[in-house]
């Protein structure tokens, strides 16, 4: 039946080798992962336990993200995985999962949208603001893109910006 999520290829606690005493059950069943990328749109729907479906993800190129501060959503395309906080393996790979800082390109408008507000703004939180001017800004993948099929999260601001904005640099990620 393929992959499997149980433990009887694993040894005991004292390290015998378990004996194999049944054979492979559906409700053991796992699947690959999806190891969602950067890339053209690519779901699939999958039926899962119940007759139920997700959506797999392999690619995906954008999303919506939600900027804390004025409480808007924002649709966004992304380009790269900046920061994975599990493995630089994902990062190096542009792997997509919960978790990961990608760089977002194209925020419709943003500044139009916000208008005066980005002045305001600029008092309690003037790296966010000098982000928005450069036209850089960095988004918490909070979905489960291999689950869901979709990426969708939150826009960096404030001290979480800080900390992430500390680990480029440390990676050496411009």
């Amino acid at each position: 039946m393929g992959i499997q999520r149980g433990d009887r290829h694993k040894r005991t606690k004292t390290g015998a080798k378990r004996g194999i005493h049944h054979k492979k059950r559906k409700h053991a069943l796992a699947r690959p992962p999806s190891n969602t990328k950067i890339g053209i749109p690519r779901i699939r729907k999958i039926r899962v336990r119940g007759g139920n479906t997700k959506n797999r993800g392999l690619r995906l190129n954008a999303g919506e993200f939600y900027l804390p501060s004025n409480q808007m959503k924002i649709k966004s395309t992304f380009s790269q995985v900046m920061y994975h906080p599990s493995c630089t393996e994902l990062m190096r790979t542009n792997t997509i999962t919960k978790g990961a800082v990608v760089k977002l390109n194209d925020f419709e408008g943003l500044k139009e949208r916000m208008g005066k507000e980005l002045d305001k703004l600029n008092k309690h939180d003037p790296v966010f603001v000098d982000m928005v001017n450069k036209g850089n800004l960095f988004g918490v993948v909070c979905t489960r893109p291999g689950q869901e099929g979709k990426a969708d999260g939150r826009i960096l601001q404030g001290d979480e910006l800080k900390f992430y904005m500390d680990r480029f640099k440390k990676g050496k990620v411009k």
